[in-house]
């Protein structure tokens, strides 16, 4: 039987990653997108979702409201919320208090979002079982006069209804007698149905609780109450069920129990020493345990910063990752001009610190569209997109990310020359084709590419202009429908004969939303989910 997950939002993008991520599991999930919260009443119709999933860029305001909105809804009212968030100040705090469930932290790890879907999933069904076996309860109290256990039924109000004979044999009072007493209701005498009520009602579930009890002969009692909320079928409470059991031997058995504790703590007295040396040993042995957590953390974090989240994944588990063969990828390789140079006008720590700022750069715009850094050398930098997980909008994916990276710089350059430093110009070269994909090295293991493709992508860089993206005849073919490309002819490079060649000039003007063609409008974000 597969789940049915609902996923809403305010960014097309963000949710269509989001349902890939989850259609991998196509066996086990059926996805929707939600975009309103009148499309999520008319999917509802037919059959409730198991889970509604919320990604919003906005959580504060747009989540929070959604939230709110979605509980309103009658027949929304218990579905387990999953919220993404970044665990901003005051998020979480709104978000329980709306109605949601729990929290999964971005970016959005695959795993662990597959244990808390499961995990709220399940809770559900167990919350729905517990008010299945509510309607069974109310059911049994028909005969629980027979029952060696005393049972009670209140109204809403906590008022007493009707209680068995077992009740009258605990309490030594019958109903009448016991609401002379103390009173209609039985809160008025004990505080602490009146606190199981309040969790009832907010829980929808069954409380248990223990409270001291002196009957009217004067016997002192200990009784433990199970007290279960009655529901109708449509979920409101009508009643609540007390099952009450007399467990005063059970207490007087724990008292004794702590007497003979405290004579045998005072034997302990001349071993204080040794119990102190114990301690500090376990102090040790607990340091160490926590320094080989930390250890591990680090060791974890020191995968994922050099490895694909995947493939980290699975050197953790296997020890190896096999190498894979992908079909349509696109490199891009970046290349400072004139580095040479630049590193005789400036420092070795100058240097080091510039070349580190645009690989940083690069590395943040990479991760935006989705595309994997796969190595520096020296100024060059190395990456590509549709792997290690597979897509169809890699050689667009890419293309944006070169023109942000251009763009990038183009800016460096205007602060520089208004401080008069030297400029840093880059060659920008994209190629699209096949490539085999794998962990190399057995003591310093890296995640490298290989295939021809390769090659061409870097002789686009090389045959490219400064501040110009370069982009191969094959990426021109995924690419030509949104992007204003200048054809330069066949350009022969070395070892490979004559290739066509092309500069990106920026979006086509139906797709852009500014004039330099660098930022998509919504358009186009909606034609790039659908790839």
């Amino acid at each position: 039987m597969k789940y049915k997950v609902f996923i809403a939002g305010d960014n097309i993008r963000s949710l269509t990653i989001l349902r890939k991520t989850l259609e991998i599991f196509i066996h086990e999930f059926v996805v929707i997108t939600i975009l309103r919260i009148d499309e999520i009443k008319d999917a509802g119709k037919d059959e409730l979702p198991d889970i509604v999933i919320l990604n919003f860029d906005d959580p504060l305001n747009e989540g929070i409201r959604f939230i709110k909105r979605l509980r309103s809804l009658k027949l929304f009212s218990s579905i387990p919320i999953l919220m993404a968030t970044d665990f901003l100040s005051g998020v979480v705090q709104k978000a329980i208090s709306a109605g949601a469930n729990d929290f999964i932290k971005k970016p959005i790890e695959r795993i662990e979002l597959l244990i808390r879907i499961k995990y709220l999933i399940q809770r559900h069904k167990l919350h729905l079982n517990n008010l299945r076996q509510s309607m069974d309860l109310k059911k049994m109290s028909l005969v629980a006069d027979r029952t060696e256990n005393s049972v009670l039924i209140t109204n809403t109000n906590g008022e007493l209804e009707w209680v068995n004979k077992a009740f009258e044999k605990l309490y030594e009072y019958t109903l009448s007698d016991f609401k002379n007493h103390y009173g209609e209701k039985i809160q008025d005498a004990s505080p602490k149905f009146s606190d199981a009520v309040t969790k009832c009602k907010k829980y929808r579930r069954w409380v248990v609780y223990e409270n001291f009890w002196i009957t009217r002969s004067g016997a002192r009692k200990w009784i433990q109450t199970s007290l279960t909320p009655v529901l109708d079928n449509e979920g409101e409470i009508t009643n609540f069920i007390a099952v009450e059991t007399d467990i005063t031997s059970l207490k007087l058995a724990q008292e004794k129990l702590i007497e003979q504790n405290q004579d045998l703590r005072g034997l302990t007295i001349n071993l204080e020493q040794i119990n102190k040396k114990l301690e500090e040993q376990q102090k040790e042995v607990n340091r160490q345990k926590k320094l080989a957590e930390e250890q591990k953390l680090l060791a974890d974090d020191l995968l994922n910063n050099i490895f694909p989240y995947k493939i980290a994944e699975q050197l953790k588990v296997k020890g190896y990752a096999t190498p894979k063969h992908y079909k349509l990828v696109s490199i891009m390789f970046t290349d400072f001009a004139g580095f040479s140079k630049l590193s005789e006008q400036l420092s070795i720590h100058d240097l080091i610190k510039e070349l580190s700022m645009y690989f940083e750069n690069f590395d943040s715009i990479a991760k935006t569209h989705y595309i994997e850094k796969i190595k520096t050398i020296g100024d060059a930098y190395m990456c590509a997109g549709g792997l290690p997980i597979r897509n169809k909008s890699n050689p667009i994916d890419t293309v944006l990310a070169a023109l942000e990276i251009q763009k990038f710089v183009t800016q460096a350059n205007i602060i520089k020359q208004n401080n008069n430093q030297p400029k840093w110009e880059i060659r920008l070269g994209i190629h699209t084709g096949e490539v085999i994909a794998g962990v190399i090295g057995k003591s310093k293991m890296a995640y490298d590419i290989w295939g021809d493709a390769v090659n061409t992508a870097s002789r686009m860089e090389s045959c490219g202009e400064v501040n110009k993206i370069n982009i191969s005849g094959s990426t021109y073919k995924h690419v030509c429908e949104f992007f204003d490309c200048s054809y330069r002819g066949k350009v022969e490079v070395r070892n490979m004969g004559d290739i066509d060649m092309y500069f990106v000039d920026g979006l086509k003007k139906e797709f852009r939303s500014d004039k330099h063609g660098i930022i998509p409008n919504n358009t186009f974000k909606k034609i790039l989910t659908e790839i």
